[in-house]
């Protein structure tokens, strides 16, 4: 049957009353979690572990008449720091795919829709299995867990309980493939009946310098700013043991893995470093708003090459936004819990 969760073996398991009009009803909302991708693997900056694991995933959901024994993982729970690239790996998955990506928040989906998420949950599963092949990316999949007040506790709990259904459901079709990407950034608030719902859980790890140095290609030399012809080391802030290093991408990359930083902070990193050479190259750039948008639109923008005194001043700029201490607890949730290879977070 593969990874497939399909309508024609759903009841509906998170149920709830009222007729056909409501059920369209809730189906049309869900389709506004609807979101176009055509992220591929070759976005992603390395990681290369974790998307051989997606990747077999897919096949095996794929593949038709394979024995019960070996069994499709169509549950896949990602966690880490922020920014390490969970959404951008479930774009992938649903983009190589050519599937439908259903990108659901459920944070935001338990607030907007409060007293109706049980309902909502339901109807995104149905049309995931009528839209099939469906990626649905869970996205703060620990807000159902989060501390509840006790008026919120019995909606809380009836919205998990959908949710345990509808993912214990998942594997009842036989022709349609749906797979479920959960996501955290807080695995240690989980509910441990969603945890075991997620047969694999794999750690988004901090970018090693391989990731690190894509990272900083996709946000500089493929985006069109070339490096300015220095030597590597020269890129790197002092103090950083970069020798050795064959462009200027990797030393800043060793930079970026000694400091800790997430896939979120070298980008960062790298639109300050792209900014201050605009800023250079353009000293005249601010007096052009005051010609109004006509003006601007015709403005000739000098793009010149990012020196080692841009991406110093971007260094400066730019801190990790997580300490040593919350690194450490990925680690430790990923010793007792994580199934994939032991990923241990570069220091």
């Amino acid at each position: 049957g593969g990874a497939g969760g399909g309508s024609g073996g759903r009841g509906g398991a998170g149920g709830g009353s009222g007729g056909s009009g409501d059920d369209e009803d809730f189906k049309g909302r869900v389709e506004s979690f609807v979101s176009e991708t055509d992220v591929t693997w070759d976005d992603i900056g390395g990681l290369e572990s974790v998307q051989d694991r997606l990747k077999r995933a897919i096949a095996l959901g794929a593949v038709e008449g394979t024995p019960s024994a070996v069994a499709a993982t169509d549950r896949v729970l990602m966690f880490g720091p922020p920014g390490t690239g969970k959404t951008l790996l479930a774009s992938a998955v649903a983009g190589s795919l050519d599937a439908t990506f259903f990108d659901v928040k459920l944070g935001g989906l338990l607030s907007k829709y409060f007293g109706e998420s049980s309902k909502q949950i339901t109807a995104l599963f149905d049309l995931a299995a009528e839209m099939s092949p469906s990626v649905v990316f869970l996205d703060e999949i620990d807000a159902l867990t989060q501390s509840r007040d006790d008026n919120s506790d019995q909606t809380s709990r009836r919205v998990l309980n959908t949710l345990l259904s509808e993912l214990d459901g998942i594997d009842k079709g036989e022709d349609d493939f749906v797979m479920v990407l959960g996501a955290t950034n807080k695995p240690a608030d989980l509910d441990n009946a969603v945890r075991r719902r997620f047969p694999e859980r794999l750690l988004i790890p901090l970018p090693d310098v391989d990731a690190a140095e894509e990272v900083v290609r996709i946000h500089s030399v493929r985006g069109g700013v070339e490096f300015a012809d220095s030597r590597p080391t020269a890129f790197a802030p002092s103090g950083v043991d970069a020798a050795g290093a064959a462009s200027p991408a990797t030393a800043i990359a060793a930079a970026c893995v000694e400091r800790q930083f997430t896939g979120s902070d070298i980008e960062a990193l790298c639109r300050r470093s792209v900014d201050a050479m605009v800023r250079r190259s353009n000293p005249d750039l601010v007096s052009v708003a005051d010609s109004g948008l006509g003006g601007a639109r015709d403005y000739d923008l000098t793009i010149d090459a990012i020196t080692p005194e841009d991406v110093e001043t971007a260094f400066d700029q730019t801190s990790a936004s997580l300490s040593a201490a919350e690194i450490s607890e990925y680690d430790e949730w990923n010793a007792q819990y994580g199934t994939g290879p032991s990923a241990r977070i570069e220091q």
